[in-house]
Formats: structure tokens, C-alpha cells, sequence
């Protein structure tokens, strides 16, 4: 009892030097804002990693238009809107710098690099043509950077939706692999150019301006589908279970299977270019009574190594019956 007490105290006189320690504080905030911008963490981490898409699909929406010459005379509107995203890329940038745990090995790290080169071709064409900016293309790489939001914070929801018991814990989440949020970003770009394009060479009207709001419409639409899918379309591996689900706009699926039904697990690469990226296909082949079926997971980050973990699953589950 007396340690206990013991114990309280200190945690108490720990956390009141925290607030107090301005030192402290500062270290803290520090930590926070790194986990938020390097890692995507908790709910702010989300809505950053989702804004911080957004925005890179603006900026690379108007490139097009600024590289055509009948779109010159909206040059101004057009470099406004470049300026407004790479400043917050460029504060974006020194915040990480600032938050780094080791600022020099950020810097030099491939993430920092990537980081460092999302904002370089707007400060390099202030001197040079302005065909450099086509360099920005380069931003669609950050991409890769961020994590499946369900990594992180589903297993508290799968605890209320599912019901996983006391005994039974989440060993490995199963995701998608960032080049799928990377194809999915494709079509919101290529409808925003469409309607920015529409909107600006179009007489004023009702047509118009219908077709153009349509399309923004429906590039909200398919950003927003591509990253629910890609970050809450996962395969749970809990200790007694395989779990997956399946996000929608309107809701989720959810599914499960026992270890002791999963006949076979198949990893492979599709392409060439899986390969060099290191992303592949997963089939999980099931044995319903009768009826086999079979789960299908494409563009996954990591496919072997779930595939290893699945299997290493099912054998231990086999071998206790």
C-alpha cells in the first residue's frame, strides 16, 4: 500500500514538473507535433494526411493549365493558388525540421529529400522557365509517406463493432500498399483539370458552370473513396481469427474466418513494377463446408510477409487441434 502511494506521488510531482517545465513543455509539443506530421497520428494526423492530399491534388490540377499558353491570361489566379500551396508545403517542411527528433538525419533521410523537392521547382522557376515546373509532379511521391489510418486506431473500433474478446489481441493489420492511394489520385486530378479548364474557357452559363461544379463534384468523390479504401480496407490478424472489412461511403462490411478454414494463402506480384515496389496480390483460399471461397487483396504493402504471418496462423491453430 505504502508503494502504491509511493508511486502515485511521483507519477503526480512528474506530471507538474511537465506543466510546469517550460523546457519540458516545449519537448513535449515537440513529440506531438512529430507524431502528427511524420506519422499521422490520432485524429489530427488523419485530417492533416488527408488535407495534405488535397492539396497536392490542386496544385498538380492547375499545372496543366499553367504549362498551355491559352490559359495565359489567367496566369495570376493561376500562380496565387501555387503560391498559397507552397507555402504551406514550405512551413509544412520547416515544422518537420523543427519537430525531428534528429533534425540533420530528417533532412538528409529520403522523406526529408522528398519533402525538400515538393517545394524546390516553384523557387527554381522564379529564375529559370517555367517548364520547371513540371518537376512538381514530384509531390505525388509524398504520398508514400503516409500510413493506412486503420494501422493505427481500428482495433478500438473493431473491439465495439466485432467484439473481440478479453483473450484475444490484434497481432498484424494487413494494408494496402501507398501506390493504391497514388492510382486512386489519378482520376480526382485529372476531373479537376477538366472542370478548372471548362470553367475558364467557357462563356458564362448554366452548362457550364454545371458541368464544371459536377466534375469538382465528383473529384471529391472518387479522393474520398480512394482514401477510405485505402486507409480503412484491412485484414485484421488477431490471435484466434482472420478479420477483414471493407469501407464503403456510407458504411463498412465486416468479416471473419476461423484459422482452421483457411485451406491455402497465395502471395504474388502481378508485374515487374510490383516487384521493384514491393507490393503484391494476396489470395486467402477458405473451406466453407462444401463450398471453398476465396478473400482477394490487391496492391498490398508487405503481401508476403502477411502471407507468412496467415500461415504460421493457421499451422498453430491446426496443431492445437
Amino acid at each position: 500500500m505504502r508503494e502504491k502511494n509511493q508511486n502515485s506521488g511521483q507519477n503526480v510531482h512528474e506530471q507538474l514538473r511537465n506543466l510546469l517545465d517550460p523546457h519540458r513543455k516545449k519537448e513535449n509539443f515537440r513529440k506531438q507535433l512529430w507524431e502528427v506530421l511524420h506519422h499521422g497520428r490520432g485524429h489530427t494526423g488523419h485530417a492533416y494526411n488527408f488535407l495534405l492530399v488535397l492539396m497536392i491534388l490542386l496544385s498538380l490540377a492547375i499545372l496543366p493549365l499553367e504549362l498551355l499558353s491559352s490559359f495565359q491570361r489567367f496566369h495570376f489566379a493561376l500562380n496565387v493558388i501555387e503560391i498559397a500551396t507552397t507555402s504551406i508545403f514550405t512551413v509544412e517542411y520547416l515544422l518537420h525540421i523543427w519537430a525531428a527528433p534528429k533534425r540533420l538525419r530528417y533532412m538528409f533521410s529520403l522523406f526529408g529529400i522528398i519533402d525538400l523537392l515538393s517545394i524546390l521547382p516553384f523557387y527554381a522557376g522564379l529564375f529559370g522557365t517555367q517548364y520547371i515546373k513540371a518537376l512538381r509532379l514530384i509531390r505525388l511521391v509524398r504520398i508514400g509517406e503516409i500510413d493506412a489510418a486503420a494501422a493505427e486506431d481500428e482495433e478500438a473500433v473493431m473491439e465495439e463493432g466485432i467484439g473481440i474478446t478479453g483473450e484475444e489481441t490484434v497481432e498484424y493489420i494487413v494494408t494496402h500498399h501507398p501506390i493504391f492511394l497514388f492510382i486512386g489520385c489519378l482520376p480526382p486530378i485529372l476531373a479537376t483539370t477538366v472542370a478548372l479548364m471548362i470553367l475558364l474557357l467557357s462563356a458564362p452559363g448554366p452548362i457550364p458552370v454545371t458541368a464544371g461544379l459536377t466534375l469538382f463534384f465528383f473529384a471529391l468523390l472518387f479522393l474520398w473513396k480512394a482514401w477510405l479504401d485505402f486507409s480503412y480496407d484491412v485484414i485484421f490478424i488477431t490471435s484466434q481469427r482472420l478479420i477483414w472489412q471493407n469501407q464503403h461511403i456510407l458504411g463498412r462490411s465486416i468479416n471473419q474466418v476461423n484459422f482452421h478454414a483457411i485451406t491455402n494463402v497465395r502471395p504474388y506480384y502481378p508485374s515487374l513494377v510490383s516487384y521493384i515496389m514491393r507490393y503484391g496480390s494476396l489470395i486467402i483460399e477458405t473451406a466453407a463446408g462444401d463450398e471453398p471461397g476465396r478473400i482477394v487483396f490487391h496492391v498490398v504493402r508487405d503481401h508476403e510477409k502477411a502471407a507468412h504471418k496467415i500461415m504460421h496462423k493457421c499451422f498453430g491453430s491446426r496443431k492445437k487441434d
